[in-house]
């Protein structure tokens, strides 16, 4: 015997509201206990809690001192950025004579400030002032620029190692200079620049510099050349020939050797450099760099005079401009005979410019 189908689904209706009743019976109790409960609580507050006396009904937060602090030193720079940008700006329009300029301007100011740990016990915390003054001319080849930390005539020791040395092992070398810079590029491989200029200190002291460099794709290896001349009218010639190796490793790490020659005329010799250089970014917020090199001279005779290693973790601490260093070293001199002299410099960097650089 076989059932009709519409009987079915009349004895399944039926089953499922009888099911559905107590369940929703129990939902409309509890809803409505829900309700008394509320309205009880309601009833039982005080008139005079709906009643604000004319007082705010919320209030607004209040900042603490670090807050207000870190609120002026962001509105400071962004006053003063805006004002180097202006002097560079203006200087520019000023000397090329145009009413707009669309071009790349990369006039800063960095100031900075950094403590170093030695391990005999010195410490000495040292500020920096860094600035470019970077003016395109009406015309598109020519820039003049102004800046105060030119190391044209540091030792190359010096160089390498520059942001680990204390002033008192700096060489008095650095200094603020002004020059007429020409860009051309030779070939479609080959791009060159010549300055013509004087060190802003008196008595004045011309020179010129010319340099020449180049990138090349090797397989899996990038080859860069990089040739700089210099004449100074007090120091005479000095040339540095720089040879460097880059090979990506992997997604984020970065492997570069380099080779360099600083030939220095004033004591017919050469000053030697052989780096190795491992260095990852991880986004735009964080870098590191390993680091190990060894120096020579032949201004005698061939000698090493100098091994060192160290480690540096840079960090963006706030937005494009405000920038932290960690900078652990070891140094191994012929002056010391080689006795190792292990040292910890820490750095921050406030950038006045357009933008700021992890590098």
């Amino acid at each position: 015997m076989q059932s009709h189908p519409r009987t079915g689904l009349f004895f399944t209706s039926v089953f499922a509201v009888t099911i559905a009743s107590p369940l929703m019976a129990g939902e409309s109790s509890e809803a409505l206990r829900l309700e008394e409960a509320e309205t009880f609580h309601l009833n039982a507050l005080p008139p005079d809690f709906f009643v604000w006396d004319d007082e705010p009904r919320y209030l607004d937060p209040k900042d603490s001192t670090l807050d207000r602090f870190n609120s002026w030193v962001i509105q400071r720079r962004r006053y003063h950025s805006r004002q180097i940008e202006a002097l560079g700006l203006g200087l520019d329009r000023t000397l090329s004579g145009e009413t707009y300029i669309d071009q790349s301007n990369d006039t800063y100011l960095r100031i900075g400030a950094y403590n170093q740990y030695t391990e005999d016990g010195r410490m000495g915390f040292e500020p920096e002032i860094r600035f470019r003054l970077d003016l395109p001319t009406v015309e598109e080849k020519f820039r003049l620029i102004v800046e105060s930390d030119s190391d044209d005539l540091a030792p190359l020791s010096e160089q390498e190692q520059r942001g680990t040395l204390t002033p008192a092992e700096q060489d008095e070398a650095g200094f603020t200079s002004g020059a007429l810079r020409w860009l051309n590029p030779i070939s479609e491989k080959w791009d060159a620049s010549a300055d013509i200029g004087a060190r802003l200190r008196f008595p004045p002291q011309i020179f010129m510099r010319a340099r020449t460099w180049s990138d090349w794709q090797l397989a899996d290896w990038r080859l860069r050349v990089d040739q700089r001349i210099f004449w100074y009218n007090h120091e005479g010639w000095i040339s540095r020939s720089w040879l460097g190796f880059h090979h990506d490793l992997g997604e984020h790490w970065d492997f570069r050797a380099a080779s360099e020659a600083r030939w220095v005329h004033r004591n017919r010799g050469f000053e030697l450099a052989q780096i190795f250089r491992f260095q990852r970014y991880y986004g735009s917020r964080r870098f590191v760099r390993y680091r190990i090199g060894a120096l020579g001279e032949t201004f005698n005779t061939w000698r090493k005079t100098e091994y060192f290693s160290d480690f540096l973790y840079r960090k963006r601490l706030h937005d494009t401009w405000l920038y932290g260093e960690i900078i652990p070293s070891m140094r191994f001199r012929r002056a010391e005979d080689f006795k190792p002299e292990a040292s910890l410099t820490f750095r921050i960097e406030m950038f006045f410019s357009s933008s700021g650089s992890l590098n």
